[in-house]
């Protein structure tokens, strides 16, 4: 890019320090390090350089692909009276060749073949509105068709959960019973092995004073 930079200012017939300040830098530090050090100019600098020369363009100064300045269209204003000529006539050819049977003036025949085309025009795009309101129409459908399915579904899953928790709780009423259940036995069990071991020291107390009866 600093080659096509240096092309610029040549260009111009400018020197560095009078380019710098065209495109609006406090120093021509900037741009003779990128001629010096061939650099490549940032997008700020390559935008001030783009805002000052609207002709560069802006393809060639970053590829380097293409004219260095822009080539200058035509304009209505500029064509030649020649060329209008024979334009006219163009038109005026056309338009007797499409209306031959008609009496009316060119200006007549143009206003018709517009209107014609206009009418084409409108229909194209009404066409068009109603395809766009048939495809936004379908596509709604199909959203409520999908949200009542999800609803439909959701109905179900709702139902089978209500079930399915049913259930469990009627499952863990049944475990909490059952459990509370062997609670009372093993509380009932622990009685019983209390009374049986009293039951063991007593006959072990009795038969220990029928063998020593001097023993008191």
């Amino acid at each position: 890019m600093y080659d096509r930079i240096l092309k610029i200012i040549r260009h111009y017939n400018l020197s560095i320090t009078e380019f710098s300040r065209e495109i609006g830098l406090n120093s021509a530090a900037t741009i003779q390090k990128i001629i010096t050090y061939k650099r490549k100019a940032s997008p700020k600098t390559t935008g001030k350089i783009l805002n000052r020369f609207p002709d560069i363009e802006y393809d060639w100064l970053i590829t380097g692909q293409g004219d260095m300045i822009k080539r200058k269209e035509t304009s209505y204003n500029v064509i030649e009276q020649d060329e209008m000529t024979v334009t006219a006539l163009q038109v005026t050819k056309y338009l007797n060749d499409r209306y031959p049977e008609s009496s009316q003036s060119v200006g007549d025949k143009m206003t018709n073949l517009i209107d014609s085309n206009h009418l084409h025009v409108l229909q194209f795009l009404h066409n068009g509105k109603n395809e766009i309101e048939e495809i936004i129409s379908k596509g709604f459908d199909s959203i409520e068709n999908r949200t009542i399915k999800l609803q439909e579904n959701s109905e179900i899953s709702r139902e089978k959960f209500l079930i399915a928790h049913k259930d469990t709780l009627n499952k863990v009423a049944f475990l909490e019973k059952e459990l509370h259940i062997m609670n009372k036995k093993i509380s009932n069990l622990d009685i019983l092995i209390e009374t049986i071991e009293k039951h063991e020291l007593i006959e072990k107390e009795k038969l220990k004073k029928f063998l020593n009866p001097n023993n008191k």
